[in-house]
């Protein structure tokens, strides 16, 4: 980072970066022992998924003074997200999360940007991935965090992730070089109860089944899932999946209303103090962290597998060291090779580069090259400018057909766009 050696030179008080409001607006924080505000003002934070973690967070940094905040989220608002999303209380519904998240946290903190992305984690611009000082997940998908994952690693970025289930939550904070990705010991992710082709025509098999059944039965009368806000829709599928509990499963009751709405509408239930323990963790990991980046020692980051039991208030630790045979961040994972090149190159032009770094190729065969950092990965031609591809600055770019040491390798090249 940039002059990290002056960090502790100045005084919060009196520190020439911030201006006389933000010094009144933070000074009960700028008395903590080794707090640095100009540290937090020259960080930038990327958060994926702004939904009841992502906007307690977002707040919380906010409020400290972190200078950038990058707000990516895919979703709408919903009357159901107000019983735990502080920042969307005068929005509309149906309003993109993270557009009105930025709106409302100017209003909070004028003196820090908020940078919004409606759009999936995949095709946000790479470079904002590469600049970001750290990232936060409030992901509710294993997927999603598995690609925020590798960014972190291929970044060596630290990530920190927290989610909350019914009266539980977790944090973990990825440290590259330090703890284990979330890829060496893949945790499995919840399957939602599905039914095969075969049992939705015939006898059902778990009681489970006869609710699925009748939601089912539902759908083909009108086209469509019950609306789990009108009783009257909700009761048609309950009716009918108790009728067929009464067939073949007399012992085990009959459905509630309740479990009907659980089952048919599938969110995930939650409590807005479980989701604000958790998005506090992760916002003073997060503090200490971006002190610690710009050569701060504040505190001791925690490596360790955070999980916090809300129906006793206690929290327990899991060590997560780093697997070695991991095949994201372990000895196997694929090699990254970092190149320069002018918009006007072409994707060709690598051959020479990569046989300079040792890499062989068959000349009848030629490498693929395969755009990586987008929802859909796209195969690019050889003979295209980079420009002509699409291809942005540190954009990945995944290369099959490579060998070294007579060992085929997959390789990854990231590409720095130079300026001309």
């Amino acid at each position: 980072m940039d002059n990290n050696s002056n960090y502790n030179e100045k005084s919060n008080f009196f520190s020439e970066a911030l201006s006389a409001e933000e010094r009144i607006r933070f000074d009960r924080q700028l008395r903590l022992p080794g707090w640095n505000q100009k540290a937090l003002k020259d960080s930038t934070v990327l958060i994926v998924g702004v939904g009841g973690l992502g906007t307690e967070i977002a707040k919380n940094l906010a409020m400290a003074g972190v200078g950038m905040l990058h707000l990516i989220d895919l979703d709408f608002i919903e009357h159901s997200n107000l019983n735990r999303q502080i920042l969307f209380y005068d929005a509309e519904e149906g309003e993109p999360k993270s557009k009105v998240a930025a709106r409302t946290l100017k209003k909070i903190n004028p003196h820090s940007r908020y940078i919004w992305h409606y759009s999936n984690l995949e095709d946000v611009n790479p470079e904002i991935y590469a600049n970001a000082d750290l990232y936060i997940s409030g992901l509710d998908s294993v997927t999603a965090r598995n690609e925020l994952m590798r960014r972190a690693v291929q970044f060596k970025k630290p990530m920190i992730d927290g989610g909350t289930a019914t009266y539980y939550g977790h944090v973990y904070t990825y440290l590259p070089d330090v703890n284990s990705c979330l890829q060496c010991d893949p945790q499995r992710e919840r399957e939602r109860e599905t039914l095969a082709a075969c049992t939705l025509v015939g006898i059902p098999r778990k009681r489970s089944h006869c609710l699925l059944k009748g939601q089912l039965f539902f759908e083909s009368k009108h086209n469509r899932p019950p609306d789990t806000t009108e009783m009257e829709e909700v009761k048609i599928a309950l009716d009918y999946a108790n009728d067929l509990v009464k067939e073949h499963f007399p012992e085990s009751g009959l459905f509630t209303i309740d479990e009907a709405v659980k089952m048919i509408d599938q969110h995930d239930p939650t409590v807005i103090s479980i989701n604000a323990v958790i998005a506090s963790i992760q916002t003073q990991e997060a503090l200490k962290l971006l002190h610690h980046l710009k050569g701060i020692e504040l505190g001791v980051v925690n490596p360790e597998y955070l999980i916090y039991n809300g129906l006793v208030g206690k929290f327990f630790y899991l060590e997560k060291p780093p697997n070695k045979n991991c095949q994201l961040c372990g000895e196997n994972a694929a090699i990254i090779e970092v190149i320069e090149l002018p918009e006007s190159s072409t994707l060709d032009m690598l051959y020479p580069i990569m046989k300079r770094k040792g890499y062989d190729f068959d000349p009848e065969f030629l490498p693929s090259f395969w755009l990586m950092d987008r929802k859909e990965m796209k195969e690019a031609k050889n003979s295209f400018t980079l420009k002509e591809t699409g291809v942005r600055n540190y954009e990945t770019i995944y290369v099959t057909g490579l060998t070294k040491n007579n060992e085929e390798k997959d390789v990854y090249i990231r590409i720095i766009l130079k300026k001309s």
